[in-house]
């Protein structure tokens, strides 16, 4: 019981922190929208643990830590896809300004 208070605190606090970060512009509202809902189904599954078995036995998993690792893994590979699309991204965005910068340093020669 200690553990879960403790682990919704922590929730809490990351959810407060998810939309301050909204309110400064640094994320946007519709990922704090999704943070939340991460946020918030973590704690449902601190309190109700066997939430995560009935959704896995819907889907065909034999049981909820299954079902919890499968969606961990697939959430973290798409986050670690979108961090390379944004580094990727970036890259480029820099790899062209240098470009201009060395084009105009050249002209001034």
């Amino acid at each position: 019981m200690l553990i879960q208070f403790l682990l919704s605190v922590i929730l809490l606090v990351a959810l407060l922190v998810t939309w301050r970060r909204a309110k400064q512009n640094a994320i946007r509202r519709i990922e704090a929208l999704g943070w939340s809902v991460v946020w918030i189904g973590t704690t449902v599954v601190i309190w109700k643990p066997n939430a995560t078995t009935v959704i896995a036995n819907m889907l065909g998993i034999g049981r909820g830590v299954d079902f919890v690792l499968y969606a961990a893994v697939i959430v973290l590979l798409f986050l670690v896809f979108h961090l390379h699309v944004a580094h990727d991204k970036l890259e480029r965005q820099l790899t062209e300004l240098v470009r201009q910068q060395a084009l105009k340093d050249h002209d001034k020669l």
